[in-house]
């Protein structure tokens, strides 16, 4: 593997896991290709509210990779 192939496979996320929205309501925290968040709420079954860095935000679900 030359180091532009490891460099783009380092880059690419991998793709959501579509989980359920009872799995989102018992989540405590979910994480996205950024990191972790506390979960706020859940906002029906298409994004999560969660405590960011500079506050509050949504988080389409979508993009959640893993819930904890």
């Amino acid at each position: 593997m030359t180091p532009e192939q490891f460099a783009a496979t380092r880059k690419t996320p991998k793709p959501a896991v579509p989980y359920t929205p009872e799995q989102f309501a018992k989540a405590r925290e979910v994480r996205t290709r950024y990191g972790w968040y506390d979960v706020l709420y859940v906002n029906d079954a298409d994004s999560v509210a969660v405590a960011g860095d500079f506050g509050d935000m949504r988080i389409p679900a979508g993009t959640i990779l893993e819930v904890r």
